[in-house]
């Protein structure tokens, strides 16, 4: 695998559970995917020439181990696929210093028309350069638990709400709307892609001054834990223009005594459909040990409320 990006992990990326965040793992690969595609002839400038945009459809991330400051993260990685409407791509970050794999991703591109988002073809030029970056998916970079088939879109905003309760104190399935505004969008009105697709653009993407992370918590026994993500999924099937309003509403479709896998979707309430998807597969994780411990019965009580396996 070809080496894209080199970075080291800052202390303003290290979140409330004392590693480096999720988004930040997110951030290097699209890195490293912005530099194959530059070497596939498909960066931002050669797109526009063609009244094109490359956007990033799905993306699949599994967490290995843990990052903390000052360690030097590499991405590797190349193409797993590449056809006329997409391009499927694997990318591994390790600390090289310490023999492991931080994690590693499986992305999927496509190019859209700049002015309408219709999809377009991929240049064959870029299809015949993506061979002489072929890799294999190896074993540590495919799911555990995720599947990456195309997943559940019958659904409508309706169904999930009827299901869902206002509940606001979990950060995984609270409900949050959002108006998209002018200032969000791109000369043609569309949502801009630098906007956040970790949580389906219902957040605004940080300030460089703002800290997001995750909430921790305390156990009746007096113990500090938190979610640690091990594997999340981001599929975007359209793009919000200006004036619209998105809404995500979350449920747990998956319930294990450590792991919970959530859901979130993230509806177009102006359009009625489905233009997004999260998941998020986390272990509960004690803070002061740093082991996964069994989730905290109040917790529990509260993650059975919101147990909707049928929606999966």
């Amino acid at each position: 695998m070809q080496v894209l990006h080199t970075s080291v992990v800052q202390p303003t990326e290290i979140d409330a559970l004392g590693h480096m965040n999720v988004r930040f793992y997110q951030v290097r690969a699209q890195q490293a995917n912005q530099a194959l595609m530059a070497k596939l002839g498909l960066d931002p400038e050669a797109c526009a020439r063609r009244g094109a945009l490359l956007i990033t459809e799905d993306i699949y991330c599994r967490y290995h181990r843990e990052q903390f400051v000052g360690s030097t993260i590499t991405v590797r990685g190349g193409a797993l696929e590449a056809g006329p409407e997409r391009i499927r791509l694997f990318f591994e970050l390790a600390n090289d210093a310490k023999g492991e794999v931080a994690a590693t991703f499986v992305i999927v591109v496509g190019l859209v028309s700049r002015t309408s988002r219709v999809r377009m073809s991929i240049p064959a030029e870029a299809l015949a350069e993506a061979q002489a970056y072929g890799v294999s998916l190896p074993p540590h970079g495919a799911p555990r638990t995720i599947d990456l088939s195309t997943p559940r879109l019958d659904l409508t905003y309706e169904e999930v709400a009827a299901k869902l309760s206002e509940e606001i104190a979990d950060p995984m399935s609270r409900r949050m709307t959002r108006e998209i505004d002018a200032a969000s969008c791109d000369e043609y009105g569309f949502l801009s892609e630098r906007e956040d697709m970790m949580f389906g653009h219902v957040r605004s993407t940080p300030k460089p001054d703002e800290k997001w992370g995750p909430m921790t918590f305390t156990t009746d026994e007096g113990h500090r834990f938190g979610w640690a993500s091990l594997e999340t999924r981001n599929v975007r099937l359209e793009q919000p223009r200006v004036g619209e309003t998105i809404c995500s509403l979350g449920a747990e479709i998956g319930l294990h005594s450590k792991v919970r896998h959530s859901r979130r979707w993230i509806f177009n309430l102006t359009t009625g459909r489905l233009v997004s998807l999260n998941d998020n597969v986390a272990i509960a994780l004690d803070l002061d040990a740093r082991r996964p411990i069994e989730i905290p019965t109040k917790v529990r009580s509260e993650l059975d409320k919101r147990h909707l396996p049928e929606f999966a």
